[in-house]
């Protein structure tokens, strides 16, 4: 079995623990009750990764915040390859994700209303791609599904909205996407999000004019992300409308702009 690595944050002491081993081990009911396991993906920055030993990124830094007030509940963070982030959850060995409520994840969690954070999806290519002028004309998703895509495994958004499209190969890591688009051996990476992009980018080492980018709102005018709980934990609707109810407060929305800020 690959060794893996663990990341856990507890709010209340603010110490972040690493462990090694093959997962957490299920508690019992009522300890449970009291423990929200968040997992979140170890390489999505900055939205959320793992760097020196301590779990960090834009979604554990607004989750922990408004879930620090929930009443007698200590929640804990998990940094995970994401295809496993997803399994655990649906397992019950982590309680929660962070992500795009796909059909397939609602079929085993719960997820509230009002949005973390919204991504807009944006295109990527490289800036010397005999096609860019095609890329740089699209208006219509029907002009896309000329090109080649290249995606990332596991990532249900892509496979839910754009699995009619004729020509786009999932590869097995982010980095490996751009590599694909730098070779032409894709035209095109729809990216929810050009700050995890942007920031992947820069840590390839690429220049940042050789793959440029272009908002892609005819792919989708915006892509809402929600903590989406097991639909087994106890307390599920309770966390849910708790957070609904943090996320519709008039400062709520100062304090994730200054929260994103941090990691741009």
């Amino acid at each position: 079995m690959n060794r893996r690595r663990r990341i856990t944050l507890s709010i209340g002491c603010g110490l972040f623990l690493a462990a090694h081993g093959t997962g957490i081990l299920a508690a019992d009911a009522s300890d449970r009750t009291h423990r929200l396991i968040i997992a979140y993906n170890d390489d999505y920055a900055p939205y959320s990764f793992v760097e020196d030993g301590a779990i960090k990124g834009i979604l554990p830094d607004i989750l922990n915040a408004l879930l620090a007030n929930m009443p007698d509940l200590k929640t804990e963070s998990v940094g995970l390859p994401w295809r496993r982030v997803q399994a655990e959850v649906r397992a019950g060995i982590a309680d929660a994700l962070c992500t795009f409520a796909s059909a397939e994840r609602q079929e085993f969690t719960l997820f509230h209303k009002v949005p973390v954070v919204t991504l807009q999806p944006h295109l990527f290519f490289a800036a010397d791609n005999p096609v860019r002028k095609t890329i740089e004309a699209i208006v219509r998703r029907e002009e896309l599904m000329k090109l080649r895509l290249v995606d990332l495994k596991g990532n249900n958004w892509a496979e839910q909205n754009l699995k009619d499209f004729p020509s786009i190969e999932y590869v097995p890591g982010h980095d490996n996407v751009f590599k694909m688009i730098m070779a032409r051996r894709g035209d095109v990476h729809v990216s929810l999000s050009p700050i995890v992009t942007k920031w992947r980018i820069k840590k390839l080492g690429l220049p940042p004019d050789q793959i440029i980018s272009k908002p892609a709102p005819f792919v989708a005018a915006e892509v809402p992300f929600h903590l989406l709980i097991r639909k087994t934990h106890p307390r599920a609707a309770e966390i849910l409308k708790h957070l609904d109810d943090m996320l519709r407060k008039p400062g709520t929305p100062r304090l994730i702009e200054e929260i994103t800020q941090q990691y741009l």
